[in-house]
């Protein structure tokens, strides 16, 4: 009896620390594809073949569908350019070089993924081709709850969020050079509480 006990008190074990360590790598390790450009990250070979055991997993149990590698890239940032995470009840101005490409789309989503859509019919994203621009051909994009002139993407409530910006038929999908590329800024420009 006492080693049935042993055997089934072993077993238990191994199967929570598994699953409890299974779950703590898919939630700190963004993959061996993964790039740094500022404060933006990218796994480019996420969704693809060659994506690592644990990109597959967090694709599998988020339900996420994944651009292939000769789609684009999607790159999400979690803080801005200083290191401050990013939050709701703060403005962010979203401004400088992108990688060539056809289109490109900016959102936001909670932590756990969800898409914030914010209220009074403004979109959840916004989209490359209706964007208005400067003289220079850039578009400065404001990214606030509260209402701001020009490119504003609208969030809604508080708490942190992610910003992505998905590059669609780019050559930085498909080359090793993604973290050479020039990535927009992201600067906080105030909040309406301290945060």
């Amino acid at each position: 009896m006492r080693f049935l006990f042993l055997a089934l008190f072993a077993a238990t074990l191994s199967i929570g620390l598994g699953g409890w360590s299974a779950a703590v790598m898919l939630a700190r390790f963004e993959g061996a594809g993964a790039v740094d450009v500022g404060p933006w990250q990218a796994n480019r070979l996420a969704g693809s073949p060659q994506a690592d055991p644990y990109s597959k997993a967090r694709l599998a149990r988020d339900g996420n569908l994944t651009l292939g590698l000769a789609e684009g890239i999607a790159f999400r940032a979690r803080a801005d350019s200083a290191g401050l995470e990013l939050r709701r009840e703060c403005t962010y101005r979203v401004a400088g070089g992108l990688p060539p490409a056809r289109v490109w789309t900016l959102s936001a989503f909670t932590p756990d993924g969800a898409t914030i859509v914010p209220a009074e019919g403004r979109p959840p994203w916004l989209v490359s081709s209706d964007l208005m621009r400067d003289d220079a051909n850039g578009a400065e994009i404001l990214v606030s709850g509260l209402a701001q002139p020009g490119n504003w993407l609208a969030l809604e409530g508080g708490g942190p969020f992610v910003l992505a910006l998905t590059i669609y038929d780019t050559p930085a999908s498909t080359s090793g050079g993604a973290s050479e590329l020039a990535m927009p800024g992201i600067e906080r420009l105030g909040c309406s509480v301290d945060g």
